[in-house]
């Protein structure tokens, strides 16, 4: 899909009920295991669920403040895109605003992520975290794709 300066955009058609990819997003357990992270709660609406990146090499706190949730369709929130700096203060940064849309397709489920707000980011790691979210969401949506095929 579409990739800007600021905006990332992918999909991908899976080939299982929307229910099934919805419970993979939103059902914290489901997530934190084709993401890669061990979350400490569940996602509400309206609230921070705090997680370590478990990838070899990427280990690494996250905060993933859940702006909003529609069942079935649309979930979003926002996070420091790429923390991996221990030295550095991300409290001074904007988040990035990541959204999924869930389209049921027939049998299948066309699900689309869109990461955007890179242009807030510190200038001196902008480039950097674009660049890993680009390639990052390339394989996330492989994960997931093959966690909910597989589950």
């Amino acid at each position: 899909m579409e990739t800007t300066e600021n905006t990332i955009e992918r999909k991908i058609e899976i080939d299982a009920p929307l229910h099934k990819i919805w419970d993979a997003l939103t059902n914290s357990k489901q997530f934190g295991k084709w993401f890669g992270v061990k979350l400490e709660s569940e996602f509400v609406e309206g609230n921070t669920t705090l997680g370590m990146n478990t990838l070899k090499g990427f280990e690494m706190k996250m905060e993933f403040r859940i702006k909003k949730i529609q069942p079935q369709s649309y979930f979003s929130y926002s996070w420091i895109p790429f923390p991996l700096d221990q030295s550095f203060d991300y409290t001074k940064e904007e988040p990035t605003l990541v959204e999924f849309f869930l389209v049921e397709k027939g049998d299948k489920t066309e699900l689309r992520v869109k990461e955007s707000g890179f242009d807030l980011i510190t200038a001196s790691r902008r480039a950097e975290a674009f660049r890993m979210h680009s390639g990052g969401w390339d394989a996330q949506l492989k994960n997931i794709e093959s966690f909910v095929l597989n589950a």
